[in-house]
Formats: C-alpha cells, structure tokens, sequence
C-alpha cells in the first residue's frame, strides 16, 4: 500500500482536486446541498485519476499473468498498450456514469466534465517530465480550462440549449489521441529518459496541446451556438405570449357574443393539446395547439346573435350563413403574422371538414385537412356534444364517446379517434376541470 502511495501520489492529489472543485460548483451553483462529505468522497472514488490508478493495476497485473504465466513474448509492448487503452476506455465509461449518477447531471452534461478532467489529465501525463511537473502542468490546465469558460459557468449549469453530447463525442476523440500520445512513452522509451534532447518530445508535445486546443475551441463554439439558440428562443417566447395575448382578448370578445361559454374554449384548447401530445406531435406543436385552438370558431364574431342563439332548427338558408363562420375566421387572422396565428387561420377555416369529404366550407377529404384541424374538429365535436346549448341538452359523456367511435373515418380523422380512445381518461378529467 505504502508503494502504491509513492507511486500515484500525484494523481491521488488530482483526485482530491477533482472532488473540491465539483464540490464548489455544487456549493455555487447545485440545487442540492446536501451530503457534501459524501459527494467528497464519491469524486475522489469516481475521479478520472482514481479511476485511472484501478485500470493502471488491473492491466499490469494481467498483463503480468499473460506474460510470466502463460509465456507470451512482448518485447514491443504491444499487447500492454491494447490493454492499458482498452481497460482506460472501460474505467473511463463507468466513472463518467457514475459522476453523472452521484452529481444529477444529465443529457451528457456531466459525461462531458467527466471526459474534460480525464483529456486534462492525460494532457499532464504526456508534457510533464517529473511528478511535481505533472501537479504543476495539471493545475496550468486546470486555470486554462476555468478562465476559457469562467464567464458562461452560471449559463452552462442553468441552459439545456447546449448541444453536450456534440462536445462528449469531440472530448472522447482528444482521449483516444491523447492516451495513443501516451502509450509512445511505451513503444519508445528513450522519449521518458533523455529529456534533455528537445526534438524527441516536441511534437509528441506540439500535437498533444494542439488537439487539445481545438477541443477547447469546438467548446467554446458550442457554447456560442447555444447562446444564439437562447437568444432566439426568448424571442420567439415573447412573440408567442404576444400572440397568445391576442387571442385572448379575441377570444374574449368572441364569448360575449356567442352562447358558447369560455369553458367551452378552454376545454377544447386542453382537449386538442392533449390528442396532439398523445399523437406524437412535437411540444411546439403541442403547445401552439393549444392556444390556436381557442380561435376555431372566432368567425362566429360577424354572425348574427339571432341565428347563433336560435333555439329551433335553423333554415336552410340560415344554416348556409352559419357555415360562413370558417370563412370569417379564415378572414379575420388572415393579415396577421406568427407562427401560432397561422394554425389558428387555418383550424378556423378547417375544422368543419369532415374526413369522408362531406364537409364545409371546401369539401376537402382525408390528409387534405390540416393536421391540426382534424385534432380540433373531434375536440370541438366532442365537447359539443357533452354541453348544453340553447337548442339541445348535454349528451352522456359516454354516449358522446361511443358518437365519436362511430364516425371514425367518417365524419374524424381514424388516427385522431384513435388518440381519443387512448387519453379518453384523462380527457374526462379535463371535463369534470373545466365545468361550465
């Protein structure tokens, strides 16, 4: 034990530093605080010089047994360098999980700090001639590493726009060339005695810090791109709550008009969040469906009161000026910009298509409909269905659901009625949520 001491005191040094530092970052920048004594210990047991000590044994040993027990003759020392970068590979992967595991960073962040200790580390290995050099070239780098990225740290912990799993991949190329770097101290062991001659370790050195460089710099470019992306996503945030700001207020005024209740909007909004998500829809598009939802029937604004609020059966004549709603709502948004704005146009004029052709205002048939306006129509119908109108009583709840079964590639969208029947369970707690 006392040998192994004298041998790895360097790294067992490293080892303790990898374990304070991420302790600081815990202490500054982590949500939990808690058992700090313990991530102490578990970061130095789960350091990539600690680590590394396990593997370096592990491959002397059996490298021994291959050579003294079973007599294989290795003068070039071959079969210890596939060893040695094999098991440094294996220890690598499993402390890497494991800092992952014990620290709660996820999504290749903690991989990708994991694997900058482990590329700082061997970096040391390979410039320093002495064990002092190696403490004093680790910390340079350490300071090299810290001032490069000192200035995003809180934006690095708090952003999950960074692409970490671009910038892991990149760190585990620099391993491999550096632990390959490396291993030239064993093919040549002239390049770890004569020290004095320059040139024998120059470009060992040169290539070592200009990989390592470029790894650094793609970092620091990854970090840039993410920057960009959060700048962008916050506009695109406050464009989206400006529009959803309007379509409240429309929506608004489009419930003081009509004998539809804002429940009614507020369900069929949840209603069709909910299909979308349960259809694999991307959470954008789960989100925008939500609000442009709330607009499907804002053309009912410029239909007379007496026709929407009639309580008979309506004419002939004034059931052609109902339909004519699609259009107003198509009409309505369509000078206006935005991403959501223009699903909600298009929910407006589409959700009276029906699947089977039969529908209004353009008799469009199957995947002609939009997507989103076939979501829309069964959570309109729906809801319709289930609530009281001045022309008719609410309808069982499950009696609406075995109406909407039965138009099934009918009057709906199979793959719509489809995700109804899946979340039709959390659909009812929507309801019994959104009472009128």
């Amino acid at each position: 034990m006392v040998e192994l001491v004298q041998l790895y005191w360097p790294k067992l040094l490293t080892a303790a530093w990898f374990a304070i530092f991420n302790l600081i970052f815990v202490v500054l920048y982590g949500k939990d605080k808690r058992y700090l004594v313990e991530r102490f210990l578990t970061g130095v047991l789960v350091s990539p010089s600690f680590v590394s000590i396990i593997g370096e044994q592990l491959v002397v040993r059996l490298y021994k047994f291959l050579i003294l027990d079973l007599g294989y003759n290795d003068k070039s020392n071959i079969i210890f360098i596939i060893l040695n970068i094999t098991f440094d590979a294996i220890f690598i992967i499993i402390g890497g999980m494991l800092f992952s595991h014990f620290t709660g960073m996820y999504k290749f962040l903690g991989a990708t700090v994991y694997m900058q200790f482990v590329c700082i580390e061997r970096l040391a290995l390979i410039i320093a001639i002495s064990y002092p050099g190696y403490i004093l070239w680790y910390s340079i780098f350490q300071l090299i590493v810290y001032l490069s990225l000192r200035k995003n740290i809180q934006f690095l912990y708090t952003t999950e726009a960074v692409k970490w799993k671009n910038v892991f991949l990149y760190l585990v190329g620099l391993f491999y060339i550096l632990d390959l770097l490396y291993a030239a101290y064993f093919i040549f062991p002239e390049l770890g005695t004569d020290i004095l001659n320059v040139e024998n370790v120059f470009w060992l050195d040169t290539l070592a810090l200009i990989s390592s460089i470029f790894a650094l710099g793609y970092e620091r470019i990854a970090i840039a791109v993410a920057k960009e992306y959060e700048k962008k996503h916050e506009y695109y945030r406050r464009l989206q709550s400006s529009q959803e700001n309007i379509i409240i207020k429309l929506t608004e005024i489009s419930e003081a008009k009509s004998g539809e209740t804002g429940q009614h909007v507020r369900r069929v909004a949840e209603y069709s969040k909910l299909l979308a998500k349960t259809m694999g829809l991307s959470e954008a598009e789960v989100e925008n469906i939500k609000i442009a939802a709330m607009m499907h029937d804002l053309g009912k604004l410029l239909i007379s009161y007496e026709i929407i609020e009639k309580k008979g059966e309506l004419t002939n004549e004034e059931y052609e000026i109902m339909k004519m709603h699609a259009k107003y709502g198509w009409d309505i948004l369509a000078n206006s910009e935005g991403e959501i704005i223009e699903m909600a146009r298009i929910i407006a004029l589409e959700h009276h298509e029906r699947w089977d052709g039969k529908g209004y205002p353009q008799g469009l048939m199957k995947n002609e409909i939009s997507l989103y306006a076939q979501i829309v129509s069964v959570a309109d119908v729906f809801d319709a269905l289930t609530s009281e109108r001045a022309y008719k009583q609410a309808w069982d709840i499950e009696i609406a659901k075995k109406e909407i079964i039965k138009q099934r590639g009918e009057q709906f969208s199979p793959a719509v009625v489809d995700a109804f029947i899946e979340c039709f369970d959390e659909i009812k707690q929507i309801k019994e949520q959104y009472l009128d």
